[in-house]
Order: structure tokens, then sequence, then C-alpha cells
């Protein structure tokens, strides 16, 4: 579920690994061709797998039509396109139809009033979708459309070079063009130059695009998901390492920028949260040396050391560093953790190479990211398994999937939805034998009760524990249908009878961690198209404009009628969490979304689910620390340990959402000011 909030799927894709695919080509269906119309094809890979493709014609008068499809962990989108351009190179007329990747209908149209061919005279865009309508008098703008279109970008950069470098977005916005590298790739059609531009005023981050020599869109590479010319599947490891060159002097810059090393700190006059008894402190002084944590005391009777930079506390809360145990980490995410105070993430699924060396970047200080928690992801195979590099379908494969990552020096195993029952005991064995720990999702023919007692530490998502009541050995999971059947049941689920209550006694006895991601579900079966989704409304003012109308494309498709069915079932899943904690299982806080940013708002749903905000405030720091068994250095504030702290404006044990309000972020003794690296990333105040 990455990036759950991201304006488009192209637009953000995410980060980890690949090998060159099995097959190549699209699975898409191509538009219908006449004499002198030309056909561009795509691929999609996942992870060095052929997940699906496009497939474009371009006819003789400039008219192009696209198909594209791929699928994914069961899902995907399904979309066909019709695009004219103007002169300019912007959009004219804009039409899409088909679905998107949870099911919602694309019904999205762009048109000119006027004579909208971009010579100047004037016209009138009008657009519409299922989640926004607008107009806007221009003739020159170009429309960012919220449908799958993976020729957005190609077609963007054309306008961007016929004007100068600079386009106006529809809605709004503006784009940005910066030229970045060229190399020459080979495939089945023989070489081809490309060259490389960054796209700014799309997302917190330059959108990378590689354009070939005819202008036409080559392909947006990334670690985990890429669209690129079939036939060049292969290229995709290298331009993904010229990127990643790109994109790490960003980091570096970025990293001197910001980053300052003093000898010494002293928080004065500071409220102080003591995650051990799970109280506050007034008025104290925090002193960090050599980047641990020297001395907490009271104001009145403490002397900073003459040599400390001074930070003035007085109204402001001193926190242990947050942790968001469910993260997915990519470009920018490590910034925007550090920015929200998450001093610690643990990574439940990426491409191993990339995730060692970003961890390593983040803790030699070359770029600015949290202290990382690697967990090896292991899928099975199949048509509707997830995108991994790592799979096992025999005992031999499970037991070598385990042996590498403990090889690797992680800390546990994540294992997936398509992973064959009879392996789970084996993996679970594996693991913990070499010292790891053992969770993950609920695999297909299995129940929650079946994985806690074959060896799982924690179970990922709320869901995972309502399933256990609403399948049979035969539902399969691996669809949006583990979402939907947990959408229609779960409030007819009564918390408090015997299979409820037995289930819960398991997990208390197994001392099995829930992973809730409640913000994840609050989206899917609250948010509606066309209103901004509930939890990115406290932050949505600040976000880059295109990225907002992401927070306007719904969750869950909700069938007719059952729009107050969906919302009660979320709110089940609220009571379900509550009654978690008050039984005494362990929960960890984790987003499974946009990084840092949506760690906030997982903890106030906890809040809203009627949690003690100190024991939230535990659960985030200390209770983190000891799943991940790291609270002898980390987790409090306490001489001798890391100095691991966020500094926010405002009491968030009166008001949680005070949260929100970080000043700056120490993470082992190093300052980081947070509005600064923000604004850095393209997040505002």
């Amino acid at each position: 579920m990455r990036r759950a909030f991201a304006v488009l799927a192209l637009l953000s894709a995410c980060a980890a690994p690949r090998s060159t695919p099995t097959s190549t080509g699209s699975s898409a269906t191509p538009a219908t061709r006449a004499a002198g119309d030309k056909e561009l094809r795509y691929s999609v890979i996942v992870l060095g797998r052929l997940a699906g493709g496009a497939s474009t014609v371009v006819h003789a008068d400039g008219r192009r039509e696209t198909d594209f499809a791929y699928t994914d962990n069961g899902r995907g989108p399904k979309i066909h396109a019709r695009v004219k351009l103007s002169a300019r190179g912007v959009m004219t007329s804009f039409d899409a139809t088909g679905t998107e990747t949870m099911g919602a209908v694309v019904d999205e149209h762009l048109a000119f009033d006027g004579d909208g061919d971009g010579d100047g005279d004037g016209a009138r865009a009008r657009w519409s979708s299922r989640a926004e309508r607008g107009e806007k008098e221009t003739s020159s703008a170009f429309y960012i459309p919220l449908a799958s279109y993976p020729e957005t970008l190609g077609l963007l950069v054309r306008a961007l070079l016929a004007s100068g470098g600079r386009v106006p977005l529809l809605p709004d916005g503006e784009a940005r063009l910066e030229r970045t590298s060229e190399t020459t790739v080979t495939g089945s059609s023989g070489p081809r130059h490309l060259t490389s531009y960054a796209i700014t005023g799309l997302d917190v981050l330059p959108t990378r695009v590689w354009m070939d020599d005819d202008g036409e869109l080559f392909g947006q590479v990334d670690a985990w998901w890429s669209f690129v010319r079939a036939g060049y599947e292969g290229t995709v490891d290298g331009l993904v390492a010229l990127q990643k060159e790109l994109e790490e002097k960003r980091e570096e810059d970025l990293a001197k920028q910001l980053a300052r090393r003093p000898d010494a700190l002293a928080f004065t006059h500071v409220r102080v949260f003591d995650a051990d008894a799970k109280r506050w402190l007034t008025d104290q002084t925090v002193v960090v040396q050599a980047g641990k944590v020297a001395s907490v005391r009271a104001s009145a009777t403490t002397k900073p050391p003459r040599t400390a930079e001074i930070i003035d506390g007085t109204g402001k809360s001193l926190l242990p560093g947050l942790w968001d145990m469910h993260a997915h980490l990519g470009p920018g995410d490590g910034e925007l953790d550090i920015a929200s105070g998450v001093t610690t993430a643990r990574d439940l699924g990426n491409d191993p190479d990339t995730l060692d060396r970003m961890k390593a970047r983040f803790d030699a200080g070359r770029a600015l990211g949290p202290k990382v928690v690697r967990a090896g992801f292991i899928e099975g195979r199949g048509e509707k398994a997830a995108g991994s590099k790592v799979t096992a379908e025999t005992e031999a494969e499970a037991v070598a999937a385990v042996a590498e990552f403990a090889r690797r020096g992680y800390d546990q195993i994540k294992i997936y939805n398509s992973m064959k029952p009879e392996l789970v005991p084996i993996l679970a064995r594996e693991a913990h034998a070499k010292g790891m720990r053992v969770s993950g999702h609920v695999p297909v023919h299995m129940r929650a009760e079946d994985v806690v007692r074959a060896g799982y530490d924690e179970i990922q998502h709320v869901n995972m524990l309502f399933l256990n009541f609403f399948v049979t050995k035969e539902t399969d999971t691996r669809t949006t249908l583990r979402f939907s059947l947990v959408a229609e049941n779960a409030p007819s689920l009564d918390l408090s009878s015997p299979r409820v209550k037995e289930l819960v006694k398991l997990l208390v006895q197994k001392k099995t961690v829930i992973d809730p991601t409640l913000a994840v579900f609050e989206h899917m079966f609250t948010a509606r198209e066309g209103e901004p989704s509930p939890g990115m409304k406290p932050v949505l003012h600040r976000l880059p404009v295109q990225v907002r109308r992401g927070a306007l494309t719904g969750g869950l498709v909700v069938p007719e009628g059952k729009d107050g069915l969906y919302r009660q079932s979320y709110a089940r899943a609220k009571e379900l969490v509550k009654l978690l904690h008050t039984s005494g299982v362990p929960l960890v806080a984790g987003t499974d979304a946009r990084a840092g940013l949506m760690l906030h708002r997982e903890l106030e749903t906890y809040v809203d689910a009627g949690l003690p905000v100190d024991d939230v405030l535990y659960i985030a720091t200390l209770g983190a620390a000891k799943v991940t068994r790291r609270d002898k250095t980390t987790g409090s504030i306490k001489p001798g340990k890391e100095a691991d702290l966020v500094l926010v404006a405002g009491d968030p044990h009166a008001h949680i959402e005070d949260i929100r309000n970080v000043v700056l972020t120490v993470r082992s003794g190093v300052v980081v000011p947070s509005r600064e690296l923000y604004e850095a990333v393209g997040i505002g105040p």
C-alpha cells in the first residue's frame, strides 16, 4: 500500500529491486491502427517481473490512443485514453475510461472551448472526473490527469521544451524542466540515445523522465516500478543507477546545508515526555553531549555546559524520536521522516540492495534519514503475487531466503500474501533459529490464528484480524477482497463474542504484536471521490497542488447504499484496536503511506479510538524500541541513551495534534530544523 495518497501512481513510484524480466512486451490491447499511424509499446516492470504495459497509437493527424493495464499484488488499473494536442503541445482534449488500481471507475474528460490550438487567441479549458470538476481561461496550461495515464510525463516534457522550460498546469501550479543527463541504451530494436529530464512542480521531489530522440517518452524508471519501451526492459537497472547518482547528489547537498553537529546541546525550560514512566516532567533542562543524553534535570538546579548550544524550550515539548514501524522507504522519505520527527523507521518491504545502501547513507550522514530497522520481504510466486526480489515455493527456497536476509544482518522477515501455508512454519523456524523476528500479512488460505500458531511474532494491518472471522480456507485474499470483505462485514462482528475473545486471548498468550495501520483503513473505508481524504485534511494546505488532488480520488469503491456501512467498518476497526490495547496486546504505530506526515495521523487515530494519549506516545517511542530490542540504547530520554529526540511546539498530552508542530529533530546528536527541511522537499508551513 505504499504512498496510498499520491496523486498518480506514475508520479510517485516507489523504491525496491529488479532483475531482467522473463518475458518482454506489453499485455495491453493496442488501439486500432490505420495507414500512416505509429504504434508505441511499453512494459510495466515490477521488481523484475513483467506486470503489464501499454500500447499507444499515434494517428497521422496527431491524435493519440492508449490502452494501459498492469497487475501487481492482486490489483491494478485498466484504462483507455484518447488525447489531442495543440500546436504548443498542451492537451486540448483528454478522455479516459476504465478502472483504477482499487477498482474505482475512471471517467475523466478535458475539452477546450474557443480555438484551443495554442496560438495565443485564448480559450477556456473545462475538465471533469468523478473526483473534481473545473474550468479556467487559458491557451497554454497543461492538464495533469488524475487517471493513471503513463504518457502524461512524456507529453509534459514536450510541452515544456516548446515553452522554454516553464508551463502553467491545470488545474493549478507550474511545472519546470531541467535537462539532467543522457545515455545510449540497447534493446530489441537496436541502440537508442536517451535524454533525462527532471520535472519539478508535480510532487515533493523532482520527477525524472527519459525521452528518446524522436521526442517520445522512453520511460520512467524506479527501483520498484518502471514503465519502459517494450524490448528495452533490460535497460532499467542502468537507468536507475544514473538517476540514483543525481538523487544522491541532491541528498548530500541538503544534508550539508541543514544538519548541525554541535559538541553539546541544551534544551532549557522544556516539558519532557518520560516514556519509561508514561509521564511528563515540567521545566526541565536536557543536555546532549557526544550524541547521547548526558542529563535530564530540573531547570532551576541545572546549569548547561559553557560550550553548549542553548535551545529555549519554553512552551514546547521534548519527546523521544518517533518510530514509524511500517515504512517502505523510497527517494525523499528519509527527509520527510526527519522533518516529521521520525528518527527510526522499520522498512517492511523493499529491494534489499537499495535498502542496505539507503541505510548506510543515513547512518554515515551522507543523506538525511532515520535509523532503519530492516525486514526481509519474502513472497510466493504467481499471477497474484506482489513483486518481490526474494520468493519461495519450496522448503529449500524458504530456508535459503531466510539465510540470505540473516547474512545481510536483517532484524526480521516479512511473509506475504501468496506464500504457501505449509512453508510458513518453516520460515518461522529458520528465522527464529537465527534470532530474527517474523511478521507479515496472513497468507491466502490461512487465518490470523493459524499464522500465530505457526510462529508469527507480529501481524501487519488490522483487516487481517477481521478476516479471521470472514474467510474460509478457499477464500482468495490476494485481491482487494481482503479489504472489501472487512468493509462489508466488520459492523456485524460482535467484539464481545467468544470467537473474538479466543483470538485476543491467543494474541496475549503468544505476545503477538499488531501493526494496525489504522490511517490506511480510514482512507480506504471513509474517503470519497471529490472530498479530501480525512487523514490528509490537516496537512493538505502544505502539499504541492498536484499532490493535493490525490486526496480527492477516494478509497475503496463503495457499492450503492453502503456508504454508512463502510464508515461503520472504520469505526469498528478503531474499537478493535482499543480492545487489543486494553487486553494487553502490544501495538506498534506504522504508516504504510507517505513518510513522516502520515505517522502523525496514525497516532491521532489511536487517540480517536480511545487510547490514552501517553500510551499512544509510548507506543510510538519506547514501545517500538522494545519490540525491536533496541530499548537499551534508544526510545526514551535517559542519560546514556542515544540522543534521538523531537522538539514540538505545544503540548501533545493535551492536544495530540500538536505532534505535527515539529520544530527540530535530533538523530544521534545531529540537529536538523524541521521547517527548512520541509520547505526543501516542497512541504509548506
